[in-house]
């Protein structure tokens, strides 16, 4: 008995340690940096860059680096870009803290909110249980039906929200099918494919991930045009209508399914629907919900409304859904469902991109990469933003920070050369989720790994195919497509 007691005291001592370890690294990761910004002024700005352009240039990468390294919460990090920014006199503090509060975050923080009553009112689960009914006992449409209602809940709430409900249907499934973790196709296959159509579903609308409602504010700061609801999802949902489909054939092939019926798991999922009953008071309730807010956030398309519509909406549903009687939760509640180092982190993007505006340093990056893609047909130059940014989203880790970085360099681009500012914005806005290679890469990835029925290299060996898959159909279709629509 002294000896397990000895043991469990020493197995703490050393977590404790490793815990310090960590610490350590991160607090030398923060200093080096900080240390490197400071130095910053004392080097001489490359010709066609002002010394300011240079320090807003060293901060964008100290963000950089520590989003890769969370050497501290990217939350703090957006305080860092501010704090710096204002101490170096690029942007005045309360400027710099006001876009914490830019009415981009309205529309994130109700997409947390939607997620919670969508969950509070079992509605997620009805709903999910339903497609999946639909879908039959094949293990290869069961899988399409999940990645389907995966990407369709994306697209309205929280990604990371999405896959965390998906993940305990599809475990039910496997356990049903006999699948082992580690060693089964059929679970690497399902469980990669919910981690994949999360961040291809949260494309389709302003909504569905930060990265989106980024690329719109940096397009009306930098280019002044105000793009609505559905101006986003017409110019986003082809690629996702195009790539969940591809996600599913690539997974089908890279893990051909070792189980192809799951016996009994259809009658299973039905049983679950039958003991659920008919639809609930609330889930009616969220339903009209989810209506309203679609009609509502596509309504300035049709006819003329006040201006930021799509954030006025965003602030109204807010209200509502905390609303005493009406909503579905109380303002406690909701506080607990809000990513509020996602609201800092976009409000520290957008100070970031507007110090990188100011300071001429945007330009002077757009200027540098002239040379090669102002020689480029416009549909090549806009491929080329693509995959910079798709491939960026491996380094970064951070969908929001990747769009932050590339969606003003494409923006910039376009307007020196001439070319469409919006088909440049959203391309490299919606390349920023291209998250399919790590774990690391989007918190949904993490979310499915932590299912424990792969390993880092399943997901990598499938990632791989789908990132040059998702350059590719999105060069063609931004580049050569869309074009000659709008």
């Amino acid at each position: 008995m002294l000896s397990k007691e000895i043991n469990r005291a020493d197995i703490r001592q050393k977590s404790k340690q490793r815990h310090l370890t960590e610490e350590t690294k991160k607090l030398i990761i923060f200093i080096v940096i900080m240390v490197g910004v400071f130095l910053s002024s004392f080097i001489t700005p490359p010709e066609g860059l002002e010394s300011q352009g240079l320090r807003m240039l060293f901060i964008a990468l100290a963000a950089a680096i520590l989003w890769m390294t969370e050497a501290i919460p990217i939350g703090v990090t957006a305080l860092v870009i501010i704090l710096l920014q204002a101490l170096y006199g690029i942007t005045p503090l309360t400027n710099g803290l006001a876009l914490i509060a830019h009415p981009v975050n309205a529309v994130v923080l109700v997409g947390y909110l939607l997620a919670g009553a969508l969950v509070s009112s079992g509605m997620d689960k009805r709903l999910s249980l339903t497609i999946i009914s639909k879908m039959g006992e094949k293990t290869s449409r069961l899988m399409l039906g999940i990645m389907f209602v995966t990407a369709f809940l994306s697209m309205w709430m929280s990604n990371t929200a999405t896959t965390a409900i998906m993940v305990p249907i599809a475990a039910g499934i496997l356990t049903m099918a006999g699948a082992k973790p580690l060693k089964s196709n059929l679970g690497k296959a399902l469980f990669i494919g919910i981690a994949f159509s999360a961040n291809i579903g949260g494309m389709g609308t302003p909504t569905g991930t930060p990265a989106n409602p980024i690329a719109i504010a940096l397009l009306h700061s930098l280019a002044g045009i105000q793009l609505s609801f559905l101006d986003w999802m017409v110019r986003a949902l082809p690629l996702v209508i195009v790539l969940l489909p591809v996600s599913w054939l690539v997974l089908l092939k890279v893990y051909p399914l070792e189980i192809k019926v799951v016996e009994g798991g259809l009658d299973a999922v039905k049983k679950q629907l039958k003991d659920m009953g008919p639809l609930k008071n609330t889930e009616k309730k969220v339903m009209i919900l989810f209506s309203s807010a679609i009609f509502l956030w596509l309504l300035d398309s049709f006819i003329p409304l006040p201006k930021d519509w799509i954030y006025i909406v965003a602030v109204f549903l807010t209200i509502i859904l905390v609303t005493p009687k009406i909503g579905f939760m109380t303002w406690k509640h909701a506080q607990g469902l809000i990513g509020w180092e996602v609201l800092f982190l976009v409000g520290g993007g957008l100070s970031m991109g507007a110090g990188l505006k100011a300071t001429g340093t945007i330009d002077w990056i757009a200027g540098l990469l002239s040379s090669s893609l102002g020689q480029m047909p416009e549909g090549l130059a806009m491929a080329v933003i693509t995959a910079a940014t798709g491939l960026g989203i491996t380094v970064f880790c951070s969908l929001s920070g990747t769009a932050t970085t590339f969606v003003p360099i494409a923006i910039v681009l376009a307007l020196n050369f001439g070319w469409d500012p919006i088909a440049f914005a959203v391309a490299a806005g919606l390349a920023s989720s291209f998250a399919f290679l790590l774990p690391a890469n989007a918190a949904p990835n993490a979310v499915a790994y932590g299912s424990g029925y792969f390993k880092t290299l399943d997901m990598f060996k499938a990632g791989a195919i789908m990132i040059i898959f998702s350059i590719v159909i999105q060069g063609v279709l931004s580049g050569f497509v869309l074009p000659f629509i709008f």
